[in-house]
């Protein structure tokens, strides 16, 4: 059986895998895609080897789990794809109702991280498919996440929030959105595999990053009602997990940890 390989669906993944699915990077294993909620499902339940999970789901499963060094989806300031859409400004927000993308991890940590040890608030929140018109129905603020917030139009009158840069001027830290892990038996029973498939997504995000014109072309054919222009989508965004990334990974798994959101996650084991 072909090692089973998650593919993140979000366009802002795309330059991970534009080599491999140009053809012109060879990988033997089976790419299957969804949202990121799905991969960490699918992740844990073994029905995938090898995948893109939210970054905080890492530390949920650090047991099960290695991370494959060097990969990752960061943002340093502005992510432009991750928004708190807000009837209200954010500093009045205490004990309002939320809404959550079903389809986020990372981010919905991450809101609940600035709102809770920044603002010092405790509102109601609620996890919804991720459908903006439908949440603020029902809640008072919504978070959308990846193509969802690309592909919608907001209304002048509500407030708008970009978490990369709220998370910024929280802690001075960039965001890790999602790494790259492996369950640790396959990793064990399968090493050389493994090394040529890690190897593969690798060159892969290499091409791509030469490429990210013809990357930002297949992005715009793909969501051609996005509300952003999509190579200047791709300058705001980092794909590379060094040692920055890691110490900033590091802290938000403390942060995540101090309102038992995730485990206490201090060491960051590797492939």
């Amino acid at each position: 059986m072909k090692t089973r390989v998650g593919r993140l669906i979000y366009l802002n993944s795309l330059p991970v895998y534009y080599g491999i699915e140009s053809g012109s990077i060879p990988f033997d294993a089976e790419l299957v895609h969804a949202v990121p909620s799905q991969l960490n499902q699918w992740l844990a339940e073994k029905r995938l080897d090898l995948s893109p999970i939210s970054s905080i789901e890492y530390a949920r499963h650090q047991e099960d789990y290695l991370l494959i060094p060097h990969l990752c989806l960061n943002s340093v300031e502005l992510v432009k794809s991750v928004m708190l859409i807000s009837k209200i400004p954010i500093e009045h927000l205490d004990k309002f109702r939320i809404a959550l993308s079903s389809a986020s991890a990372t981010s919905q940590v991450l809101l609940k991280i600035i709102l809770a040890n920044h603002y010092h608030f405790q509102p109601e929140y609620r996890v919804m498919q991720p459908n903006l018109t439908e949440m603020l129905q029902e809640t008072d603020a919504a978070l959308l996440i990846g193509d969802d917030t690309l592909a919608t139009l907001v209304p002048e009158n509500l407030y708008q929030y970009d978490l990369g840069k709220l998370w910024q001027e929280f802690c001075g830290y960039p965001v890790i959105f999602v790494v790259w892990a492996v369950r640790k038996e396959y990793a064990e029973k399968h090493n050389q595999q493994l090394h040529e498939l890690t190897t593969a997504l690798k060159e892969s995000l290499s091409f791509g990053l030469k490429h990210l014109d013809k990357v930002a072309e297949v992005a715009k054919q793909t969501l051609p009602n996005a509300a952003i222009n999509m190579r200047e989508y791709y300058a705001w965004l980092g794909y590379d997990l060094n040692e920055q990334m890691l110490n900033a990974l590091l802290f938000y798994y403390n942060q995540a940890a101090s309102i038992n959101l995730c485990p206490k996650c201090t060491q960051l084991n590797f492939v």
